[in-house]
Formats: C-alpha cells, structure tokens, sequence
C-alpha cells in the first residue's frame, strides 16, 4: 500500500465519518468514566476524551500498515488490536465459506462456530449495531462475508459503541488491502495466459499444451486437482490430469449430465459446485470417487470449438470455497486457449502433411544432379575421418584432394588452422584474403570473393548460435555449384570437429561438477570418495581454498523499465554455462566449478596472500566482461584449510549472496562482511553450530584445561554482568585488573575486539553454542 492510500484509509476512518465514528468513540468513553472502577470490563477507550482520538489514529495507523501485508495479516493485527483496545477475553475474525461460518485462519476446518454464536452471525445485516448474546459480543464488517465475535465477562458492560467504530476502521483497511492487491493478482493473470499461449505457440504436441494448461489452472486458482477432458463420440474422456490421488481419475469417463463436466457438456455452461458431496445440482454417479479424492467443492468450463463443446475443463478444491466470477472467467480464459491449441495442431498436422509432400518432391527433383552424389562422396570421406578422429588438416586435405582446390581454415581472428594440399603456398595470398573475407560481412552461405588474380569462395564455420571461424576454397567460377555444397559439407565438418574437441572438454568439465556437488552435498563418505576422485583428475586443492556463489540478473534498460522477472534468459545462461566450464582452465585460482540454476559456486585457491573477497571481485569482472548485459551478484566464503570443510563454506557463500542480493551497493560481499546475519541466514539451511564456536574462540581450545576454563568462567560472567569489567571482578573475587588482563588475553587469542557490540554478540553465542554442545 502506497502511503497515499494509507493516508486515504486514515482519512475515511478520522474524517469522512466524524460524527459517526468519533462521535461514537467520545460517547462511549464518556458512560466508561461514570461507569464504576470495579466493573469487570474494562475498554481501551476508557480514557479522557483527549485520548480517545490518539487511541483511534493508533488502531488505524496499525491496520493502515497491516494492510499492505495483505488479507493475512491485516486480519491477524485486527485480531490483537480488538482484543487489547476493547479489553476483551478473546476476539476471532470470521469469514463465510461453502455456506458455513469460520475463523478466517482456520478457513479449511470441518468444524464450525457455537451454533449459538453462528445461527446469532446469520441473523446479522450489513448495517446492524452490535449484537449480545451471553458473554459474546457480535457485530457485522462486510455484509454477510466477514464479521467480528469478542468474549467479555457475563457481567461486563458491552463496548457496542467502540466495536462498531473498530469495524468500521476494519472494512476501510479491508478494501484498501484488496484495491492495493487487485492490480498485481490482474498482472499475473495475464502473465499465465501468456506463458500459455507461448507453449501453445511453440509447442505442437497437445500433451505438452494440456500439461501447461491443467498446472497453470490448478496453481491460478488454488485447486488441489486440475483436469482436460475431450469429447470422443458421446464420452468426455479425462485426457490430462495433475494432483489426483486416485488412478481412476486420470482415466475419468462420462456422459453427458455426469458430475460437473457431464453437466457443462450438457447446458455448454459453467458449473460451480460448493459442497460437492451434498449438492444437488450434480448427478451421484462420482460421489465415491470424490471421497476418495477427499474433493470439497469444483468448477468447471466448456472447451468450445464454432459454438460446439468439444470438451471441459475442470479444478477440484479439497476444502469447502466459493467460486467467484472471476475465477470462473479465468478458467474460461484457460479454455479458450486450450480450444484454440487443438485448433492450432489440427492446422500444424495439416501443414507438416503439405511440406512432407513438398519435401519428397524437392529430394526427387534433386537426386537428378550428379553434384549430389559427388557431395554425397565428400561428406561420407570426411564423415569417416571425423569418425576415425582425424585433425584439422587431414579434413582440409581431403577436402583440397576431392575439389582438386586448395583449401584453407581459418578461425575467427582470420588466423591460419590447417590448409590443403599441406605444401600449398598460402602466405602471398593470406593478406588480400583476409581483407576480401573482412568486405564479405556476416553472410552463412558460400561467397565468392576477390578480384580475377584471387578468385575464392568462402563460408562462415557456425555451430549453433556460435560463430566459429572460416573455411575458403580456392578457384575461379563454379557453374554446377559443386563447390558450394562441398563448401558447406567441410563448414558441418569442421564445426562438428570442434564440437567433439568441446565434449571432451565438457565431459570432463561435467565430471567435475557433479564431483563439486558430491563434496557440497553428498553424505561424508561421498565426500571423501568425490574429493579422492578430484584429485585423480589432477584438481589440487591442497593450501587455502575458499568457496563463491555468483548469480545473475538482467540489468535494467536504458529508459529505466524493467520487464516483469524471468530469470536469466536463455543466451545468458548458454554463455553461463560455457564461462562455467571454461573458467577452471582459462583461470589458475579456479579448481572446480558447478553451475545449477542460475547460481554458480566455485572452489578458488589463495595464492600469494590474495584475499577471498579480492579473488571474488576479480572473477566477477571477468564475468562481467564475458556477459554483458547481466549483473552478477557474489558471496565469499572465509578462508578453509581443508577441503572437508567445503559445505559449510558453500552455506557461508550462499548466505553473503543473500544479502548481496538485496544490497543496492555491493556486488561482492564475504560472510565475514554481514556478521550476525551471516549466522542466522545460515542457520536456515541448518548451520554446524559446533564449527560456528570453534571458529569464534579459535585459540581457546589450545590452552590447557585449567586455563581454558577460567577464561571461559571470566567471558561467562563478564557477559551475564552486562559487559561490566567491575561487577565481573566482584563476582569472581578477583582484582579488577586481572579481569582486564584475562579479557585482553582472549582478544589476542580470538582476534575480537570485545570493545565492539558485534564481536561479543558473536563471542557470547559461540560461549553458550560451547557450553550447549558439550
């Protein structure tokens, strides 16, 4: 909520009704002073009038702020807020769900109110004053959809006035919550349809449309099963379905006026059931499958195709809930688009049906060239020899020996890689054919270039996305076009040449990843084997190691908006992952690396006295450099002595990357750089509280016994004493002096300055994680 429109909700509390609600408040504060000081009940409101107005801006400053933290927790500060302002025993909050009246967080309960206190909510109209009914105290917030029941004593006086004012300050908050929460709920709503529609776009199996469809539903509108089901003949045959239980109900078969679906197939409406198992809008002939399905409630649409049901789409909710239109116009939505995607693969079928005969005809029409056939024999020579692992050169000499050309590579710096015949004279024309290539620009397909003195074509080496370099055949001109087939048949082969060079290298690279997650995750003995293994691979990871988590975003745009967040795109994550396995070899301080996700975690040696944090920004420049456009966070671990430590350490990292995230200054930050917030961010994911105390006291564990204990006794006292070095010297019966003295000895033996509030937070806690652990 944005403060204007919580100045708004105050505005229409304080000002739009003064007379209404702190007429009221006044009225009410007024009997609470004439009423006796022994009465039981006892209001917040019972004050001067003076203070009744500061009281009632509290109680909306308070649900003003509840409110931008949604539904939840507005209706939980309400609660608190009641009860302490009306000074009752208890305050619940209630909302109508599936025709019954329950507390709004305990929603999915099979048990409702008191029957006395629930048949006297009923009764209740918007617009009515307060109810009594024993010690319950009952009043309306919103129609007949939320209302308010507290408990005060039997005897007490009921504060009808105040909680009416509160109620009203209730449903202003309410509103404004649900106005500030509309807009987003309508974004993401569009944002389903879309991923939707794109599946459909790019997607022509059905399978994979529906299963997009049904998840997308089921996550949408907070269903616990989602479903398609298609007409065949006179069936509907349930064809995808997700969250089920039973088997049954994946294969689901009904006729028209069966269940809910059967009901849409037949009025090709919209059905919204409740309670399922006790409507009777629906037939029975599913009831047993829906217990076992343990379903409360269902909506379901028609799938329709020129005005005709061709199938439905159904959720099932296992808690009693009401549907609402837009809900429904929702599913609907989702319908259409599933409609429109079998529409779309009928017309994609068709389509395929059309170039497969275009296709056959064209291989006809070609089989008549004899320069198929010679292209033919080229690419199964060089198949062979790519197949029998020849280098570069053996491929241009059987590409110069079949064209009877010379023939030349060259990477992407125009640089020479292997040429054919090998004696071939290349160097006089290596100049004006890099100029010539350098004037042919960007183009994929075989060019011929040069003056009549130099006559060649050349073609761009490409593997995927990934520009390779250059192959160039010498020559004049080429009416039947053999040497452009057999130009692109040595691009294919040099690329895939160089794609199986890169397997090797990914193997390995593969290899080692999974060895790093082994050491990161893996029980002990995993570990040990995984470390055992790294080290056959020729990873040394003896000395100071230290361990890095990066991830990256998409740096904002120029104009400064933003697109709605979806991870990395994919050509960013491609360039991750290569800079990934790349980096162990392009970089000597990097030993392994892993990449998972969008995240990336490296183990890194210290050499020559670098830093954990100065080796981190230097890797995250040269990501920067490799990826433009995407901002790479990063978080350091400390500094390890043993590799066995790395799961700890890769905690440590992932904690600093929490909070780097969240930082708008730094991009790198060490785990010793956030302190306490290291320590409780790790303790998320289960920290070893007993390395977190051996690190802290460090030294303290190499004094002897006798030594370690009086200085543990002196950090124990010290801290229980407030940090008061005078009070810890009367509590030990010791010299003020030797209480300095031992305090400085641990300062030296630790490294912490107890001067500083963070080092004895983090030195109190390692004391008691100790005296815990022991």
């Amino acid at each position: 909520m944005t403060a204007a429109r919580r100045r708004r909700v105050q505005n229409d509390a304080g000002e739009s009704r003064p007379g209404e609600v702190q007429g009221a408040i006044i009225a009410q504060g007024g009997n609470a002073m004439a009423a006796p000081a022994s009465a039981p009940f006892r209001s917040a409101f019972e004050s001067s009038p003076a203070n009744i107005g500061h009281t009632l801006q509290d109680v909306i400053a308070s649900l003003a702020r509840a409110a931008d933290q949604g539904q939840d927790a507005l209706f939980s500060e309400a609660r608190i807020l009641f009860r302490t302002a009306l000074g009752a025993a208890d305050t619940r909050i209630l909302t109508r769900s599936a025709g019954m009246w329950r507390e709004w967080n305990r929603i999915e309960a099979e048990d409702g109110l008191d029957e006395n206190v629930a048949v006297l909510v009923d009764r209740l109209q918007p617009r009515d004053a307060p109810v009594r009914s024993g010690r319950f105290l009952v009043a309306p917030v919103r129609g007949s959809s939320v209302a308010v029941v507290i408990e005060i004593g039997e005897a007490a006086e009921a504060p009808a006035s105040d909680l009416q004012c509160l109620c009203h300050v209730l449903y202003l908050a309410l509103g404004s919550c649900e106005s500030g929460q509309g807009n987003p709920d309508k974004l993401e709503a569009i944002r389903v349809f879309q991923r939707v529609a794109n599946q459909i776009l790019k997607s022509g199996d059905l399978n994979d449309v529906f299963t997009q469809i049904t998840h997308e539903a089921k996550v949408r509108l907070s269903a616990d099963i989602c479903g398609v089901m298609l007409k065949e003949d006179d069936w509907l045959v349930m064809q995808r379905c997700v969250g089920n239980l039973a088997s049954a109900t994946a294969s689901l078969r009904m006729r028209s006026g069966q269940g809910v679906a059967g009901r849409v197939l037949e009025t090709g409406k919209p059905c919204a059931i409740e309670d399922y198992i006790h409507s009777e809008i629906i037939s029975r002939d599913f009831f047993s499958l829906a217990r076992a399905e343990r379903v409360k409630s269902a909506l379901a649409v028609p799938l329709l195709s020129q005005n005709e049901v061709i199938g439905a789409l159904e959720v099932w909710r296992r808690r009693p809930s009401r549907f609402t239109p837009q809900h429904t116009a929702e599913l609907a939505t989702l319908a259409n688009l599933a409609s429109l995607a079998i529409e779309n693969v009928r017309l994609a079928q068709a389509r395929e049906s059309a170039a497969r005969r275009l296709e056959l005809a064209h291989k006809e029409l070609q089989a008549r060239y004899d320069v198929i056939r010679m292209s033919a024999d080229l690419q199964e020579g060089l198949t062979s020899l790519l197949l029998a692992g020849a280098s570069a050169p053996e491929i241009a000499e059987r590409a110069s020996l079949h064209l009877s050309r010379p023939v030349l590579l060259l990477d992407r710096r125009l640089d020479v890689e292997a040429c054919g015949p090998r004696d071939f004279e290349f160097e006089p024309l290596l100049r004006d054919t890099r100029t010539e290539i350098s004037k042919a620009g960007a183009e994929a397909r075989a060019i011929l270039c040069g003056a009549a003195a130099l006559r060649f074509y050349c073609q761009r080496i490409v593997a995927g996305a990934e520009f390779l370099g250059w192959a160039v055949v010498f020559g004049g001109e080429d009416p039947g076009g053999s040497v452009q087939l057999a130009l692109g048949e040595i691009c294919v082969t040099v690329a895939l040449h160089r794609m199986k060079e890169r397997a090797a290298a990914r193997a390995l690279s593969d290899r080692l990843s999974s060895l790093l997650w082994d050491m990161v995750e893996a029980p002990e003995d995993l570990r040990r084997a995984a470390l055992q293994r790294a080290r056959d691979c020729g990873v040394d990871l003896s000395g100071d190691i230290c361990v890095m988590v990066c991830s990256f975003q998409e740096s904002p745009r120029r104009n400064g908006a933003r697109p709605p967040d979806r991870g990395v795109p994919a050509s960013w994550r491609q360039m991750v992952g290569e800079f990934a396995m790349r980096l162990p070899s392009s970089n000597r301080d990097v030993k392994l690396s892993t990449l998972r996700g969008d995240e990336l975690i490296l183990v890194a040696a210290m050499r020559g006295g670098a830093q954990p944090r100065e080796l981190a920004e230097a890797i995250c420049k040269d990501l920067d450099r490799a990826m433009p456009g995407v901002i790479t966070c990063v978080g350091v671990s400390r500094s390890l002595k043993s590799p066995d430590l790395i799961p700890s350490a890769c905690k440590d990292a992932q904690a600093a990357l929490t909070v780097t995230r969240q930082a708008n200054q730094n991009r790198v930050l060490a785990i010793e750089d956030i302190g306490v917030a290291g320590l409780l961010l790790s303790m998320r994911d289960g920290a070893d509280l007993r390395q977190f105390a051996i690190e802290k006291m460090r030294g303290l564990f190499n004094e002897s016994a006798r030594q370690r204990e009086a200085l543990l006794d002196t950090l124990r006292i010290y801290f229980a004493s407030n940090c008061s070095q005078s009070a810890t010297a009367k509590r030990l019966r010791l010299h003020q002096k030797t209480i300095a003295y031992r305090l400085e000895k641990i300062e030296k033996i630790t490294g912490l300055d107890l001067n500083l509030h963070e080092s004895r937070m983090l030195l109190d806690l390692a004391v008691r994680m100790n005296d815990l652990l022991a």
